[in-house]
């Protein structure tokens, strides 16, 4: 045991000794040799390098201008192509070697000189003094066509396409007229008398810029026969210039002097953009990508200098410049070539020389290393056995290789490592056994702590620790729900204080954070629940009813225990209670209990005069009856509206009953009032619901004495609303049906033709039966609101026909008649048509409804309507209207005396036989 323990002494202390960490000794013998060998070699590559690097600028920078120089001329000679063009077709001219009367030899003369440049230009052609115009074209497609203007062709240009015996084929295209006079080719030519270049311009054929070589043409005498023309196209020139460059990597750019617009490139950018009115814009040289174009120009323009180069990036880039001016043109030829291209085989050459040299230096040093690490194997396997023995495999021994110094050291290793696997073995049994004790115990604190973890997350309230500093160290699940949280690392270990304290400019200034964890009871006292306003995690914030109790461990305060409840809900319902008890819960102005202590605080000498309206909605148990409550109840609301929108700061609306409003106005006289009560009164009239104007009846009152009682001047003023009442509900009731019927046809169109047609029918029976005047308007009138009830119906059960109907929808309709009925009761006007609406689908034998009667007992305005209705339904459900009539009336005929009145029924047959019209 002793041993073991001098054992574990002298282990610690040799750990305690451990030297720093460095390279090995087989490493720094293969790292100094890398190095020097590297050094010589990095010396010797640069030397030669730099040299050849020399060579290879000299030699690049003579390449690229000869390039250039070669690029320059090729330019120069495609320009120079239509000068040739036009001087050779001027002397065929004016050696009148063309015949331009006849077509087959003036076709081979234009067709021939395009054929022969058909690379360079576009067009070919001549014009003459007197506007006549001829020549040929290369089209998009490549093919050649014709071109003619002269008096056969009525002044236009058309374009023919060309035979194998170069006869003008078919019309290929009709640019519409043309007088060649007028194109600044032709002016420019004969204003200098010379051949000249064009200024750009827009080609009248191809959708693209063009510049032109004109070349007047004379006779023997020096008079001006015409101007010969050769064209080329911006975009060609752009494919050639591109065409020269692709060969050296280079680029060209064609600019016009002065306006620095683009004539060419051959970067493929675009010379001019189509604008939004179809006319060609042209870009200048800023429009170019290629900033080395812009960059040489700018420095030609301020050192005058033709012949630079650049550093661009990672290249170096050889210009040159030349003015190409020609009568009438002043343009700047810029290409430029990159050194890469050019240096491209050099750069080759060296990076395979650089790459061969790298091989050699990894061949050297992988042999070399090979070397020393197999001399430095024996101390490789001694270590690799120390590090294992180091970190736990004590199974692990020593190779003994050679018997020499390193043999010994690997023999003294081995039963060093003997020894200590024998004494950890001894460890082990008691480590295991100490293990099991301890896994024990923590599997009986885990259950614990589960345990609780269970009874917290399952409790409704919301509950947090936190130590003496405020820092949470644990909550529930009720808590991180109410807070806002996802998991409780979100919350543990941060200041709870400021996490649901807030700041000063937040809606939470008021909460006292220190308090809120500070004011905690003395261990072993009771505390009270409390009221704090808290912060979610998204900012937002609710009130909470809270209980804090300290945190005591081994009689010692070591915490704060917090829980917590929402009772947002709780106070929202609270103040919705609080609301309601004041309030109408339909309109949200003050009910009958409010107002009157709002009256009673109102009459004050200060306020008077007060002033009282009482206000009493006409019409709203029909509108309940026939539109249903949904229906009433906007009706209410709307009022409720138009009173708040006239209500000054200081006046009251309240409803006190179920249509009746009252308004209290402080400080306002007799007059004010009237007024007051009369916008309410218009503005109320001009709401509706369901077609149907609203109406009220007004009274207003005033208390101008301070004797006199205010609740006697709200009597007055219910007074004055009676009185208007009995006025104003006349003109409802007849307004209310008139809306009530327009609005039923415009839910139903069908409806309105129905109404309509069995009023004309009921007016016929009336005055075959010499009816009085006032009993026909009586008939008349009835038929046309007969089916006034049926406002109650949906649009969908309207256009349904009688066989479609469900039975829960048939009996809706069977309460038409008593719902028309209680409608037709509002107005004295229609007071007496209301029983014969009421009774219209009653039957001749009794079986009819809703009440049941039969024979004279049914009203004679029912029996009529009976008949006309059934005549009216049968006819307008058939296409064939003749066909119609018949089944009606017989059906009629069949029915009468059980479902129609005998007399009625015959008469009516006999009218409609005898009208021929219906």
């Amino acid at each position: 045991m002793q041993e073991r323990v001098r054992l574990t002494k002298a282990i610690r202390k040799m750990r305690l000794r451990r030297p720093r960490k460095c390279m090995s000794i087989q490493n720094v013998t293969i790292v100094t040799f890398i190095c020097l060998f590297l050094l010589s070699l990095v010396g010797i590559e640069k030397l030669v390098l730099n040299n050849l690097q020399s060579s290879i600028t000299r030699e690049t920078a003579g390449i690229s201008e000869k390039m250039n120089q070669d690029l320059m001329e090729n330019v120069n000679s495609f320009f120079r192509v239509p000068v040739t063009a036009n001087e050779i077709g001027k002397k065929l001219i004016e050696n009148e070697a063309i015949d331009f009367l006849n077509e087959k030899s003036r076709n081979s003369f234009f067709l021939g000189i395009l054929k022969t440049y058909e690379t360079e230009i576009y067009s070919f052609a001549y014009a003459s003094v007197d506007g006549a115009y001829y020549g040929a074209l290369r089209n998009k497609r490549g093919d050649f066509e014709l071109i003619k203007n002269n008096a056969e062709t009525g002044g236009e240009c058309w374009r023919y396409s060309v035979h194998e015996d170069l006869t003008a084929g078919a019309i290929t295209g009709n640019s519409g007229t043309f007088d060649p006079r007028q194109q600044v080719w032709y002016q420019e030519a004969e204003k200098e008398g010379a051949p000249v270049f064009s200024p750009v311009y827009k080609d009248f054929i191809a959708d693209d810029l063009a510049v032109s070589v004109s070349s007047p043409v004379y006779d023997r005498e020096g008079r001006l026969n015409g101007v010969l023309s050769a064209h080329m196209l911006l975009s060609e020139i752009s494919g050639y210039l591109k065409t020269q460059a692709a060969g050296s990597k280079g680029y060209v750019a064609v600019i016009e002097e002065g306006t620095r617009y683009l004539i060419a490139n051959s970067m493929g950018e675009d010379n001019s953009v189509m604008t939004a009115y179809g006319t060609l814009k042209r870009n200048t040289m800023e429009s170019l990508s290629l900033s080395i174009i812009k960059t040489s120009y700018e420095k030609y323009l301020k050192a005058h200098e033709t012949e630079f180069s650049w550093n661009l990036g990672e290249d170096t880039w050889y210009a040159d410049i030349q003015e190409y001016r020609k009568a009438g043109l002043n343009w700047v030829i810029i290409s430029v070539i990159p050194e890469s291209f050019l240096a491209a085989e050099l750069n080759r050459n060296i990076e395979i020389t650089v790459q061969l040299t790298f091989f050699a230096a990894i061949f050297s040093i992988g042999i070399f290393s090979l070397i020393i690490r197999r001399l430095y194997k024996p101390i490789n396997g001694l270590l690799t056995v120390a590090e294992g023995i180091s970190a736990g495999n004590l199974e692990q021994r020593v190779e003994i290789v050679r018997n020499d110094e390193i043999g010994r050291i690997s023999n003294v290793f081995n039963r060093l490592a003997d020894n200590l696997l024998d004494m950890v073995k001894h460890l082990e049994c008691i480590v295991e056994m100490r293990t099991q004790e301890l896994n024990k115990a923590n599997e009986i604190l885990k259950e614990n702590q589960s345990q609780l973890h269970l009874i917290l997350d399952t409790a409704a309230e919301a509950i947090f620790g936190t130590d003496l500093n405020g820092k949470c160290t644990f909550c529930n699940k009720s808590c991180l729900h109410l807070l806002g949280y996802s998991k409780p690392e979100e919350l543990l270990g941060i200041d709870m204080l400021a996490a649901l304290g807030g700041n000063e400019n937040e809606e939470l200034a008021d909460f006292d954070g220190k308090r809120f964890l500070a004011d905690y009871p003395c261990p072993g006292k009771e505390e009270e629940e409390r009221t704090r306003v808290l912060k979610r995690a998204d900012g937002t914030s609710f009130e909470a009813e809270y209980r804090s109790l300290p945190q005591l461990k081994d009689g010692k305060h070591v915490g704060y225990v917090i829980t917590f409840a929402d009772i947002t809900e709780r106070k929202k319902g609270e103040e919705r209670i609080r609301f309601l008890s004041y309030h109408d819960p339909l309109t949200g102005l003050v009910n009958r209990r409010c107002f009157e202590q709002e009256m009673k605080q109102a009459d004050t000498l200060q306020n008077h005069p007060v002033s009282l309206i009482f206000l009493d909605l006409n019409g709203l148990k029909l509108i309940n009856d026939t539109f249903g409550h949904s229906a009433g109840d906007e009706f209410i609301v709307k009022a409720a509206q138009v009173l708040k929108k006239n209500c000054r700061e200081g006046d009251v609306a309240a409803r006190i009953g179920g249509d009746e409003f009252t308004v209290l106005l402080p400080r306002t006289s007799r007059d004010e009032a009237e007024v007051i009560a009369e916008r309410i009164r218009n503005q109320v009239a001009e709401e509706k619901v369901n077609m149907v104007s609203c109406s009220v009846a007004v009274g207003t009152a005033t208390k101008e004495k301070h004797w006199q009682r205010i609740e006697r001047i709200l009597e007055l003023a219910e007074n004055e609303m009676y009185k208007e009442k009995s006025t104003s509900s006349i003109n409802f009731g007849i307004h209310a049906i008139n809306g009530i019927i327009t609005s039923l046809h415009m839910k139903s169109p069908w409806e309105k033709k129905h109404s309509e047609e069995v009023s004309k029918l009921c007016e016929k029976i009336g005055i075959a039966m010499e009816l009085p005047e006032t009993e026909i308007k009586k008939l008349r009138d009835g038929a046309y609101l007969h089916d006034i009830g049926k406002i109650t119906l949906s649009e969908s059960i309207l256009e349904k026909t009688p066989e479609k109907l469900s039975e829960v929808e048939h009996e809706m309709i069977r309460q038409h008649p008593a719902i028309g009925y209680r409608i037709l009761n509002l107005s004295q006007e229609t007071l007496d048509l209301a029983n014969g609406v009421y009774s219209h689908h009653e039957c001749w034998d009794g079986s009819g409804y809703p009440k049941g009667l039969k024979g004279e007992e049914i009203p004679l305005i029912s029996r009529i309507l009976s008949v006309a209705e059934a005549y009216e339904r049968i006819v307008n459900r058939e296409k064939d209207r003749k066909k119609g009539k018949e089944r009606a009336l017989q059906s009629i005929l069949m029915k009468s005396g059980k479902k129609y009145d005998p007399a009625i029924a015959q008469l009516f047959v006999r009218i409609m036989k005898e009208d021929k019209q219906c």
